[in-house]
């Protein structure tokens, strides 16, 4: 079954990439509930309801954010409405705006969830995400050394396989045209 999903140099999906991606959220989710836990006092049972709540609404938050007002703001802008900024800068403005909500959403949903106060769960929803960036450039450097580790034990690169190691897949499509000249 596995020749099958091979073919040519083009990979579907990057399991590195997933087997990082799902590391990473697990280890975000316990930084999420050690921080509120240890910040606010909070249970553990409203720190992990708190760590799970609260990113699946900043989720929504984000997709707001890209899809009604990046659409108005864009369109004020080609209408010259909005002068003071410019598509080029678009992206930063709307990461700023990403920022103060998902700092509001945070210390939203740890008052309301846990009970802290709302000057400690201001404190978690700052400190929290400069954690989890120290969580995300650990694991960037240490997967990546694995990366080159693991390629010069192998003493091959996964973009460049030895000429034979091309298989066309069952599933891949045929040429059967004829020459017709």
């Amino acid at each position: 079954m596995r020749n099958f999903l091979k073919y040519d140099d083009t990979q579907v999906v990057k399991y590195d990439s997933i087997i990082l991606a799902v590391i990473y959220t697990v280890g975000h989710i316990f930084i999420a509930m050690t921080c509120n836990r240890i910040i606010t006092g909070a249970s553990l049972n409203m720190a992990a309801a708190d760590a799970f709540v609260e990113p699946i609404i900043n989720g929504f938050w984000f997709y707001f954010l890209l899809v009604y007002i990046k659409t108005n703001i864009e369109k004020k802008i080609n209408n010259n409405s909005i002068t003071f900024l410019s598509n080029a800068k678009l992206g930063l403005y709307l990461a700023i705006l990403y920022t103060i909500g998902h700092i509001f959403i945070a210390m939203v949903c740890n008052r309301l969830l846990t009970g802290a106060p709302l000057n400690l769960a201001a404190i978690d929803a700052l400190v929290e995400p400069i954690v989890n960036g120290f969580w995300f450039y650990l694991l960037f450097v240490v997967f990546n050394k694995y990366k080159m580790r693991s390629k010069a034990y192998s003493g091959k690169s996964s973009k460049s396989p030895a000429p034979g190691a091309y298989q066309s897949s069952k599933l891949a499509p045929v040429n059967n045209k004829k020459n017709i000249d």
